[in-house]
């Protein structure tokens, strides 16, 4: 079957279709017996007027003659203009005129459709007329009378014949005006499904399909810029791979072909190639299953103070070798934090690699934690060169560094500071960075504070033990 059966604006049409036809056959049923009864109610009232004139004229005839003689004639003529059967009888009940004498007496039929009337002349009663319908087969009964029903339903069906004409049209024409934006956004969804990320669909409505648009916009344009990262990511991890191998195997193929010797200096360099190879597939590891939600943490309230001294201290001989001042500033009774010491230690040591990496001889770096309301806030500042406004959103960005030029003397592979995103967030906190190039940098980030019920856990765990 075609697919146009199963289409919406079908099933438009054919919804209305029933619907009319319902609401036709009710309005016929209920207009029929209503005709019928004012059918009938006329025909009883023409009756009536019919029963009335042949009294007047029976009786008139009566007093003008003081008999009913001659009144043969008149009955027939009057059974044949009104179409009925006309009997007089006398005060005995003796007939005395019957328009269809010739057909014999009338058959039986109901009272109701009987009619009995009294013939008086001057106060009194002188007979009676019996008027029944005419058993003639060839004597039809009133034209006005025998139409009006059937006027009324033949009305009826043209009108839901054209209603229903009207209607077909009207539904398709407004159908397709208003799936006309589904058909637009049917087709962009299969050219976006086919690998054209570029689609876009017209949201100049405010209604539902506008809606339903600026949705489809906005998945599409996040796939085309998720695409752009997946195709920078793998550029980016060949390239930051390729070094590394490339330096191996130049330094295997010199020590094969003779041209160095494998003493303790070349393996040394070999070695070196081989541990930035192994953090920078480490850091790839651990930044998948950060995005991924899968990366393990063991999160207990701890002691935030202990973990950013520990993690200085490892940090200090490297700044003094430097020639940068190292310091700490904690605020007293710093409340416990649900934390995982390995990923504190982890993030802490990316971020003051990487601030002691940009901060020249003779500067500072500074690592200061307050409680700020229901958090604590940690901040790593130093006085390097700064990031620039342009750059500044981008520095949680995969492999993105501010010098373009990827020497590695100017960092590293450019995961560490995206791996610190994920680390914060894993642990249910937010981090931003504030910069103003030529005076340095601050990265500031906000851990959750244990909770009492925590807190109170952790004092007992620390009492028993």
């Amino acid at each position: 079957m075609p697919s146009w059966f199963y289409s919406i604006r079908f099933r438009l049409i054919t919804g209305f279709v029933l619907v009319l036809t319902l609401a036709l056959v009710s309005v016929s049923l209920y207009v029929g017996v209503a005709a019928q009864e004012e059918t009938e109610r006329f025909q009883g009232d023409f009756d009536r007027i019919q029963a009335d004139r042949l009294e007047r004229l029976v009786s008139q005839f009566y007093s003008s003659r003081r008999n009913f003689s001659g009144l043969q004639t008149v009955i027939e003529q009057a059974g044949s203009l009104y179409g009925r059967r006309i009997q007089l009888r006398d005060m005995e009940g003796r007939l005395v005129a019957d328009s269809h004498e010739r057909f014999g007496s009338p058959g039986q039929l109901s009272e109701r459709k009987r009619q009995l009337v009294s013939i008086r002349s001057r106060g009194n009663e002188i007979g009676s007329l019996l008027i029944v319908p005419s058993d003639i087969p060839e004597e039809a009964p009133n034209p006005a009378v025998s139409r009006l029903a059937s006027s009324v339903n033949r009305s009826l069906l043209w009108a839901g014949l054209a209603a229903g004409v009207g209607g077909i049209l009207l539904i398709s024409l407004v159908s397709r005006r208003i799936l006309a934006p589904i058909s637009v956004l049917t087709s962009a969804a299969q050219r976006l499904g086919r690998g054209d990320l570029s689609q876009r669909v017209p949201t100049s409505t405010r209604d539902e399909f506008g809606q339903l648009g600026r949705t489809f916009n906005s998945m599409a344009e996040d796939l085309e810029s998720a695409e752009q990262q997946r195709r920078r990511l793998v550029a980016d991890v060949a390239h930051e791979l390729r070094t590394p191998l490339s330096n191996i195997r130049g330094y295997l193929e010199a020590v094969q072909d003779g041209l160095l010797q494998a003493d303790k200096t070349t393996i040394d360099t070999i070695y070196q190639q081989v541990l930035h190879l192994t953090h920078l597939v480490e850091d790839l590891r651990l930044l998948a299953l950060a995005e991924a939600g899968a990366l393990s943490m063991d999160l207990s309230p701890d002691s935030l103070e202990e973990v950013l001294r520990k993690a200085v201290e490892a940090f200090r001989p490297r700044a003094e070798a430097g020639g940068l001042s190292l310091s700490m500033e904690i605020s007293s009774e710093l409340p416990l934090v649900p934390l995982d010491r390995t990923r504190i230690a982890q993030l802490m040591g990316n971020l003051l690699e990487n601030a002691i990496s940009h901060t020249p001889q003779g500067g500072s770096v500074t690592v200061s934690a307050e409680r700020i309301g229901d958090v604590a806030r940690v901040t790593v500042a130093d006085t390097g060169e700064g990031i620039s406004a342009d750059d500044l959103p981008q520095v949680f960005e995969r492999f993105y560094r501010v010098d373009p030029s990827r020497a590695r003397t100017t960092g590293g592979a450019g995961l560490g500071l995206t791996i610190v995103k994920q680390l914060v967030e894993a642990h249910g906190g937010v981090i931003r960075a504030e910069s103003t190039q030529g005076k340095g940098s601050r990265f500031i980030f906000d851990l959750p504070l244990a909770s009492p019920s925590q807190a109170s856990q952790a004092g007992t765990r620390g009492d028993k033990g």
